[in-house]
């Protein structure tokens, strides 16, 4: 059945729970700002239409088992109902509601409702004795969620609380300051009206469902208006559907509960660190590649593959083929493996984020290498190594020839972007499944390295920067990553402990601020740039201006226009500022007494020197190091006898 209900009618008798299939609360900054749009526009005369909310009623031997609830539904006749659809807005509205109580003097009425009755009415029922309490509104147990939404939101007091924070969770905190926000500015005669809109004149399209439809089904086909649901949600929907198609004596419910416990850890691991929350749609095509397979196609393919292939009710009830027919174990082991993968999914996006299993330093710094040059193709592949069960040293040997097939292939010799990928993407569920060793893994990377790296690509690279106007060197997009790794190089060499160049203040890009400099910069006004490169044309100076050896990490970002000054200021300006005190390359170059283009060279040359050596790679000759430098010819003309050595 179904009619226009208001909030406070809905609430009436009833007792609402979100279930284990449902996803969390998703609704953000845009979707609140719409939300109260509506209620602050919406004349006292009319009415709005917010949308459906469709109700399954609990079957009794589950609410049964809701201990705490027993008084409330056995005793007074409440209700119980699941949410199938319309939860978000009905979750917005609970939030809106408490966020209401908070912002009002504990003595307020509200059309004409005293705090407690409203208290009462929507959010934690209490018995005269006030010993027994049931959330009127909440999601069902042994859900981060449903902790939160009474301690964070409610601000109940819970024995159980270990303040676990997911995706969702931060969702739920950051609707209730939205509305704080909102209310704080209001008189007490505003905010009640926005209580009379909220529960009178915004009205749901009610529908209960009965025994006769299939609830899973219904939840997946339905229209979210707010927020579609993600291919994740309809994932656990689709497998916590097929758990009921099994008898519970083949272990239907306990594949259930692992669901269950499966998308908490997942949501948990993919919001963990909220500066970077993780793709749930990027874990779940990586992993599928892993477990099952690759495909060539883009977009959907993993859904269509899951949704539509593999997990069905017909696989399990009456499959065309006999190859296709899913047990619980099977569903078991698929569900079992997203577990384990979600936490090193994580790791690998966040190396230096404390977590337990995961502090080994050689390790944490192989796996940020990979997270700074942004892993290509080969995500899979290193979260096969993290779940096949390798020891470190062995992973930290995949991940170094992984590092350095990217470096070389793409950064340096330029290639297309797939190079490789299908060979490798296709090798992942083999590597997971022990059908090949970590060492013919790294063999195969080796021998692609062997094929394809090319110094002249590198070159022609170069030279197509000048002569399309760009700069060279500076215009290389590895060049950071690269000078990073130098400085890395050098913190090792000199056994130092502390690291003076932060990659994420160093790829920062800020407004008239440099964090890579030029050592003779772009405006050589200065007499002591005059006097040691006023002899040379404007080509000449471009080339030296972008060369290699001229370009320096600063370990912090300093005002373009101190770029310009002359060399001894720029080791040290007698304010306790400069090269000597930067970072170890400023270091480095602090010591040499003049800046020339001879200097650049040799610099350039040791830079070039140090990449062979790093990355197991032959540029060339001392000849060939030049050509690429792009100063060969002014280095010949000005100093020939240092030349001739170098050479």
């Amino acid at each position: 059945m179904n009619t226009l209900k208001t909030l406070s009618s809905i609430f009436e008798h009833r007792i609402i729970r979100i279930p284990d299939y449902q996803r969390g609360y998703a609704w953000q900054k845009h979707q609140l700002n719409d939300f109260w749009e509506d209620l602050i526009h919406l004349s006292p005369e009319r009415v709005h239409y917010t949308g459906v909310l469709t109700l399954e009623p609990v079957v009794e031997a589950c609410w049964k088992r809701w201990e705490s609830d027993l008084w409330i539904i056995d005793g007074k006749g409440y209700k119980p109902f699941y949410i199938v659809d319309g939860q978000q807005r009905l979750t917005t509205s609970v939030i809106l509601i408490q966020a209401i109580l908070e912002s009002v003097p504990k003595d307020a009425e509200l059309n004409f409702q005293t705090i407690d009755e409203i208290r009462q009415q929507y959010i934690l029922h209490t018995a005269p004795t006030g010993i027994r309490q049931s959330y009127l509104f909440g999601y069902e147990k042994d859900n981060p969620s449903d902790e939160f939404l009474r301690t964070g939101v409610f601000l109940e007091k819970s024995a159980s609380n270990n303040d676990e924070q997911t995706f969702y969770t931060r969702n739920l905190a950051t609707a209730k300051q939205f509305f704080k926000d909102k209310l704080k500015t209001l008189e007490l005669t505003e905010i009640a009206e926005i209580y009379k809109k909220l529960t009178q004149k915004f009205k749901f399209n009610l529908y209960e469902v009965d025994d006769e439809i299939d609830v899973f089904v219904t939840f997946e086909t339905m229209n979210n208006r707010g927020k579609p649901l993600s291919n994740l949600e309809l994932l656990k929907n689709r497998l916590i559907y097929l758990s009921t198609l099994f008898p519970n004596h083949n272990g239907g419910i306990e594949l259930r509960n692992n669901i269950n416990a499966t998308w908490k850890t997942i949501y948990e691991y993919l919001g963990r660190n909220p500066d970077k929350l993780l793709s749930d749609e990027e874990f779940l095509r990586n992993h599928w590649i892993m477990y099952f397979k690759f495909s060539r196609q883009t977009g959907n393919d993993y859904k269509e593959y899951l949704l539509d292939e593999k997990f069905t009710a017909q696989n399990v009830t009456h499959p065309k083929d006999t190859n296709d027919q899913l047990t619980v174990e099977e569903i078991n082991n698929y569900v079992m493996n997203l577990q384990q993968a979600v936490k090193p999914w994580f790791y690998m996006h966040n190396p230096h984020y404390p977590l337990k299993d995961y502090s080994e330093e050689s390790n944490r710094i192989l796996v940020d290498r990979l997270v700074r040059l942004g892993y290509k193709s080969f995500k899979p592949l290193v979260l096969a190594a993290f779940c096949r069960g390798n020891d470190l040293k062995e992973t930290n040997v995949l991940l170094k020839a992984i590092e350095r097939y990217i470096f070389t292939i793409f950064t340096l010799s330029r290639r297309r972007g797939n190079t490789g990928d299908s060979n490798f993407l296709n090798k992942s569920r083999d590597y997971l499944t022990h059908k090949i060793t970590t060492n013919g893994i790294v063999n195969d990377l080796n021998n692609w390295v062997e094929r394809h790296f090319s110094a002249n690509k590198f070159l022609e690279y170069i030279a197509e920067n000048y002569e399309l106007g760009r700069q060279g060197f500076y215009h290389w997009d590895g060049i950071r990553y690269f000078l990073f790794e130098y400085e890395q190089g050098l913190k090792a060499k000199g056994k130092q402990s502390t690291n003076k160049l932060d990659w994420n203040e160093f790829t920062t890009r800020m407004k008239d601020h440099v964090t890579l400099e030029h050592i003779y910069p772009q405006t050589d006004n200065d007499i002591y740039w005059a006097s040691k490169f006023g002899n040379l044309n404007i080509q000449q100076k471009k080339l030296l201006l972008h060369s290699l050896g001229n370009l320096l990490p600063l370990s912090r970002s300093k005002n373009s226009s101190l770029q310009n000054d002359a060399f001894p200021l720029k080791k040290n300006n007698g304010a306790g500022l400069g090269y000597y005190n930067g970072s170890i390359s400023e270091n480095e170059v602090s010591i040499q007494d003049e800046w020339t283009p001879k200097e650049i060279f040799e610099r350039g040359i040791t830079l070039l020197e140090f990449m062979e050596s790093r990355w197991n790679i032959i540029l060339g000759d001392s000849r060939f190091k030049a050509r690429l430098l792009h100063v060969a010819e002014i280095i010949g003309c000005l100093c020939v006898d240092d030349t001739e050595k170098a050479l």
